[in-house]
């Protein structure tokens, strides 16, 4: 008898240790391939997989309101390509590079699943040469090389190829990877998603920032060492309840390339000489965005009926325009105001021309050049804490037809719409720039609600 009870309870013991150690290599056991990351990385975010979906399942056991919602079939799960699911994913930006431009190395599983899912999302098929398949698809806009069982998957336009031909090169056949060490100490950290940022022509040292998931937002914290000409503070003029607002010192983004490369066709856009401008060295800079005001305006016209009477005819044209604050504080701004004039983009009765949207009056006051249009009558402005620069966001504040015409121009930005607001924060502490940044849920939703929405 007791041994029978003996076996049940060894029985019973090695179940639960089977059970814990499955946990553990199922949920938290990870392992990181050193090579998916190339040589040339400016910048990694380095998604912890397991990590974000143990905070998931966590979530969902803590609130049994969900319990009984159907979740959302991710469009995102690997798998359903072929593709193997590792435990970190390293999306990498290359030097040099447009910002919005970013890699991800990764490994199929079932060959036969990647072909079909490639068939099915219509993309095309193109052989490179003797190591390389290319794959690209014009509505994705995503283009994909293929050597042996591994994938360079990023979002580049298939004129530019070439740069993602390269950069398979030094991953695949140079063998060009980024120092273990850097890497290491992003995985060293117990965030869902880790931004590691090289030293660069604004940064002392390499930067690293931390994404942690809330309850309802998204949170994104650090500290970056900036040089000592980047920490200057300033006290903004913001507006709390405004739909977009935007801060920062232009020093800083005056040498940056598309500012440098591009200033001939900021010129143009502009309908000045960008450089004119730059010479009286412009600092703090803000963009106040209040709102969309939309306007009625009526034309009357005159028609006759039958019997040759006059019928007055009103038509009623609606347009939409914003209601926006925009200023630069220079070395000499009355300069820059009498130069803007002597080029006709200022008129005689101080009205900014070349911006055709909305009626825009220019002045100057306390050496910062002003541009406004449509003020609001009661707007609250009050002065900020000292920042080295800020961006707000009400999501919440956006309108029907704002929507509908974001989403026209990138239906992949129809997911911000369960969001209320995003602020970021740039301040200085202790000789560093502490960076801060919230993004909300609508209507304090769970997140992890949200994110089944959208099918993440």
């Amino acid at each position: 008898m007791s041994t029978k009870k003996n076996l049940y309870r060894i029985a019973i013991l090695l179940v639960a240790i089977g059970s814990m150690a499955f946990l553990y290599w199922y949920g938290f056991h990870k392992n990181f391939d050193e090579k998916c990351v190339s040589q040339n990385a400016d910048a990694i975010a380095m998604v912890d997989v397991k990590k974000t979906r143990n905070h998931f399942v966590f979530s969902y056991l803590k609130n049994p309101s969900e319990w009984g919602t159907t979740p959302t079939k991710k469009k995102t799960d690997l798998s359903d390509f072929g593709i193997k699911t590792p435990d970190y994913l390293a999306f990498f930006h290359i030097e040099n590079q447009p910002i919005a431009q970013w890699f991800v190395n990764l490994k199929i599983k079932n060959e036969a699943a990647f072909e079909k899912a490639i068939i099915n999302s219509h993309f095309s098929k193109t052989k490179l040469n003797s190591h390389f398949i290319g794959y690209y698809s014009n509505s994705l806009g995503i283009y994909i090389i293929k050597f042996s069982n591994q994938i360079l998957v990023s979002n580049i336009a298939e004129k530019q190829k070439q740069i993602a031909i390269k950069t398979a090169e030094d991953l695949f056949l140079k063998n060009h990877f980024l120092d273990a060490k850097k890497t290491e100490k992003i995985i060293a950290t117990s965030n869902a998603v880790t931004f590691w940022i090289k030293k660069n022509n604004l940064l002392e040292e390499d930067g690293i920032l931390n994404l942690t998931l809330e309850e309802n937002e998204i949170t994104v914290g650090g500290q970056l060492h900036f040089k000592s000409k980047f920490q200057k503070e300033w006290q903004f003029t913001q507006n709390p309840n405004t739909l977009f607002a935007l801060g920062f010192d232009f020093e800083m983004i005056r040498n940056q390339k598309f500012i440098t490369e591009n200033s001939v066709k900021i010129s143009k856009m502009i309908g000045f000489d960008l450089d004119s401008i730059l010479a009286n060295n412009p600092s703090k800079t803000e963009l106040l965005l209040n709102e969309i005001v939309e306007k009625k305006d009526s034309a009357i016209s005159y028609g006759y009926d039958d019997d040759f009477n006059p019928i007055k005819k009103v038509v009623i044209h609606t347009s939409r325009e914003p209601s926006f604050y925009f200023s630069m504080k220079t070395t000499n701004s009355k300069k820059v105001f009498n130069y803007l004039k002597s080029q006709n983009a200022i008129d005689g009765h101080n009205v900014f021309v070349n911006f055709p949207l909305a009626h825009t009056k220019a002045f100057i006051n306390n050496n910062v050049i002003n541009f406004q249009a449509n003020p609001l009558k009661n707007r609250v402005l009050k002065s900020s804490i000292p920042k080295i620069g800020y961006l707000q966001i009400h999501f919440d504040k956006l309108g029907a037809k704002d929507w509908r015409f974001i989403i026209a121009k990138n239906n992949n930005l129809k997911f911000i719409k369960s969001f209320e607001t995003l602020t970021i924060d740039l301040t200085e502490e202790n000789n560093l720039g502490l960076f801060e940044a919230h993004l909300k849920t609508k209507d304090g939703k769970n997140l992890m609600a949200v994110m089944a929405k959208i099918g993440l």
